[in-house]
């Protein structure tokens, strides 16, 4: 059996994980970024990369890897022809060419990063999804060790612990979470939402991102607990975090992450106030609730701005079929395949 036959015999049982990879001005990261998810052990991803209209090179630096992936081949030395002294090289390609779907949304204009969350979330249609920020890493065996409580149906919502890293890849640290409680995780502190996956239809029960939250993530995963969706700690370190000292802008600019930290103090009080609902209670509650959880539903934090519609410039689908492009948009054309004589994309 082939390693695409392999591939596609092993993701026959697996649901689809969309991945959202939100991008503003991260060109100097987002290629080490994706080549992390394209070689992930998990057999099916859907890898949707959501750029905000980065002022930096991110956009080529994308069209690049889509390039790549279409075509771009590596080889490694195979054997040693003695009667010609000529040391042989196999031929094969830089990416799988199975078990990956790739969407690239372009934005007209900046919109914010919840906006972009929630602009690459739209266009998943994976069972279960999570977001990667463009310069943080995924160790190869992130998806498949949380996806397994998740295919159990012990958790709706599982998280790792992860490093700190610094811009040479060096660790800062090693940042290992408590095992899930509503205590620990979001009375004590929030602690649990970096190295996460979790079910798509939680966004179908309590709405996306709040686009008006400072803490956008710790707003709708405290959504999540306090509805009932039940949390696991998958006790392995399974994930890279770059450090922000030194280039603090974006979520990280003094004033924004003062604002975020303001947030999330207010969040934890909330926690410290209510009683999340039974595990597993979402999901009854969906067979009677039509669209997401409205801002004033009680016991629950609101979603505002979140049904915003977020308009794209361009849209490029990568298929697994033949590595094919489909575009849409203004002008939008399909970044073309490597030619014979392109030797970077062909690097071995």
């Amino acid at each position: 059996m082939s390693t695409d036959q392999h591939h596609a015999a092993v993701g026959s049982g697996h649901p689809l994980i969309s991945v959202v990879v939100p991008s503003y001005n991260h060109g100097r990261y987002i290629g080490a970024c994706l080549d992390s998810l394209m070689f992930q052990d998990y057999p099916k991803l859907e890898i949707v990369i959501t750029d905000d209209a980065s002022t930096d090179d991110s956009v080529a630096v994308i069209r690049r890897f889509l390039r790549d992936v279409a075509g771009a081949t590596a080889s490694y030395a195979c054997r040693y022809d003695a009667a010609e002294d000529v040391i042989e090289r196999a031929v094969h390609p830089r990416y799988a060419r199975t078990g990956r779907r790739i969407v690239f949304l372009r934005a007209e204009a900046n919109g914010g990063s919840t906006a972009n969350y929630n602009r690459g979330l739209a266009h998943c249609t994976g069972e279960y999804c999570t977001f990667v920020p463009a310069d943080d890493i995924c160790h190869p065996q992130l998806f498949s060790a949380l996806a397994r409580p998740l295919l159990d149906d012990v958790a709706d919502f599982a998280y790792a612990d992860m490093f700190v890293v610094d811009d040479d890849m060096r660790i800062l640290r090693e940042f290992r979470l408590p095992e899930h409680s509503f205590d620990a995780s979001f009375r004590n502190w929030y602690l649990c939402g970096v190295a996460k996956l979790y079910r798509r239809a939680l966004h179908d029960r309590f709405g996306p991102f709040d686009e008006t939250a400072d803490a956008d993530d710790h707003e709708c995963f405290l959504r999540f607990a306090l509805g009932g969706a039940r949390f696991i700690h998958v006790p392995h370190t399974l994930y890279s975090v770059r450090s922000h000292e030194g280039r603090e802008n974006g979520l990280h600019a003094p004033g924004r992450f003062a604002r975020l930290l303001e947030h999330s103090k207010r969040l934890t009080l909330m926690a410290r106030e209510r009683e999340p609902a039974p595990p597993g209670a979402w999901r009854e509650e969906m067979v009677s609730t039509v669209g997401p959880v409205t801002p004033d539903a009680p016991g629950v934090p609101g979603a505002q701005g979140a049904n915003a519609p977020h308009p794209v410039a361009e849209r490029v689908v990568l298929t697994d079929e033949e590595r094919s492009f489909f575009t849409e948009g203004h002008g939008a054309t399909a970044p073309q395949p490597p030619s014979d004589n392109d030797t970077e994309a062909r690097r071995g």
